[in-house]
């Protein structure tokens, strides 16, 4: 996308400097050259196994085991990424592989997989009826490797 606006830009100050014919430079002879470098990203994808969990009827007093839950993290050779797992509400309580920054794709492997359990907090279930909490997963890349940020 960023190459095709820039395109975009260069054709349009061209055929604005042509159409206006008030360049010294239209008469004579010029050579440029412009050159771009493009880095071409793959981006992040999340798949979660999320099939062994199935809690079933749960009281206050219920003593329940955690479920695991693998998240495969596909990416890129030699990029980094930072990773969160979090809950928005207090049933479902979080251990294992929940937080990290720079974790890489190494150089034969474009995966990581990220293991964290999901407990429940039975305590904490004293609505009738089905409770609903969201576990969010977010995957973000540090950097993209061979790449500068110019903020000039």
């Amino acid at each position: 996308m960023k190459k095709l606006l820039l395109a975009t830009s260069l054709v349009a100050m061209s055929s604005t400097a042509m159409a206006a014919n008030t360049s010294v430079l239209l008469d004579t002879a010029v050579t440029d050259t412009l050159t771009v470098t493009a880095k071409y990203v793959t981006p992040i994808a999340v798949a979660l196994d999320t099939s062994t969990i199935d809690f079933g009827d749960v009281w206050t007093d219920s003593l329940i085991d955690a479920e695991a839950v693998v998240a495969t993290v596909t990416g890129e050779i030699g990029e980094t990424f930072t990773y969160s797992v979090v809950t928005d509400g207090t049933l479902a309580q979080l251990s294992g592989d929940i937080t990290g920054t720079t974790v890489g794709f190494v150089t034969s492997d474009t995966t990581q997989a990220l293991n964290f359990e999901v407990d429940l907090d039975t305590s904490a279930a004293t609505t009738a009826g089905s409770i609903n909490e969201i576990i969010t997963v977010q995957v973000v890349y540090d950097a993209i490797a061979d790449t500068v940020i110019d903020g000039a």
